[in-house]
């Protein structure tokens, strides 16, 4: 199905560099974690006196969290728990499982240290930055197809250790789809950083905004198997968290409407 109408990616999802193997998944993660750290997160808790010692340790956090919390989710989502050989595999990640482990984690962290909610707000406003990095080795791998398609932004995987069905084919990717809407969100939330002042706003912003996009990618995407109503187990995650960030941003701006009219009065 090779056509003009889509794109064609014919990287080798792993790099051999002697006896070392190297994933682009891994790769880019790393990349993605280090450039939303300086351009965002850096800039970010400078401006709000935050301490670049104490981000460097919620960076460290929300990335060894959200690493194990997307692959317990996968596990359980799939039912591969069952096959210890999948445990520490290089694919398999569902990334509500990183959004929810690695919230809990930074806020229990936070707590311990007694540091700032801002903190978490820093690793918000970058994450999409990351996100939108780190999807590029998804793009590589080709693990988050979707229907076959001659869609503009369709994507035909030739290398033959790509995880799509047939390299002849090309296929709507999640992976891409995620790393545009996340180049979406932080244009988005990035120009507006400095108006999101009242603490855990922009991370509430965030994580629904991107709980949106994602429901709406999974129409788009196969990996994950149908729940109820039509919609899939990732897509009903994403409603879920949409509505807990959408309570935590009017819970956020009502106590910030009560703080001043407390002031006022005084």
């Amino acid at each position: 199905m090779s056509t003009l109408l889509v794109i064609e990616v014919g990287f080798d999802p792993t790099i051999e560099l002697g006896p070392v193997t190297l994933a682009w998944h891994g790769i880019m993660i790393a990349v993605g974690v280090v450039v939303a750290g300086l351009v965002a997160a850096r800039p970010f808790a400078r401006d709000n006196g935050l301490s670049l010692d104490e981000l460097f340790n919620v960076v460290i956090v929300v990335a060894v969290s959200g690493l194990v919390g997307a692959k317990i989710f996968f596990l359980v989502e799939t039912g591969a728990f069952r096959d210890p050989s999948q445990w520490f595999s290089a694919g398999g990640f569902a990334f509500n499982g990183a959004l929810i482990l690695a919230a809990i984690a930074v806020a229990v962290f936070l707590r311990v240290r007694r540091l700032s909610l801002r903190y978490l707000d820093a690793a918000a406003v970058a994450f999409p930055l990351g996100m939108a990095i780190g999807r590029v080795g998804d793009i590589v791998n080709g693990e988050h197809f979707g229907p076959a398609s001659s869609f503009f932004l369709a994507l035909q995987h030739t290398h033959p250790e790509a995880s799509v069905p047939d390299p002849t084919v090309a296929y709507h990717d999640g992976g891409l789809y995620e790393s545009l809407i996340s180049l979406m969100i932080f244009a988005i939330i990035w120009p507006l950083r400095h108006r999101l002042r009242r603490p855990l706003l922009p991370f509430f912003s965030v994580v629904g905004l991107y709980a949106l996009g994602r429901f709406f990618a999974f129409f788009l995407r196969s990996d994950s198997a149908t729940l109820a109503f039509g919609l899939s187990t990732s897509q009903w995650t994403s409603l879920a968290v949409l509505l807990v960030a959408s309570v935590g941003v009017v819970l956020t701006l009502a106590h910030d409407g009560g703080s001043k009219s407390a002031s006022a009065g005084t």
